[in-house]
């Protein structure tokens, strides 16, 4: 069971993972574009739509993908999924 606003984390295949952050989904690269962290373990803050990478803390913004702190790198793979384009909708 989840509390309302409080993000949800999956794997949806080997390069993509899917966050749920209230009515909106976002779709990002599997691995952070630094060195690799698997994002299926991000931390998000569901207020700032920021995920944070769990091996060298790499935080991305979910609306840009551009990277707002940690080691450099590139931004980060984000597509927005449209409701009407959500599987089982």
């Amino acid at each position: 069971m989840t509390v309302a606003g409080e993000p949800v984390v999956r794997q949806v295949s080997e390069r993509e993972v899917a966050i749920t952050v209230g009515e909106r989904e976002f779709r990002i690269a599997a691995e952070c574009p630094h060195r690799k962290g698997r994002l299926v373990h991000a931390h998000v803050n569901p207020r700032t739509l920021r995920v944070t990478c769990p091996l060298h803390k790499s935080v991305f913004d979910l609306a840009t993908g551009c990277r707002v702190a940690g080691p450099v790198s590139g931004d980060l793979p984000v597509t927005e999924v449209v409701p009407e384009h959500r599987p089982g909708t």
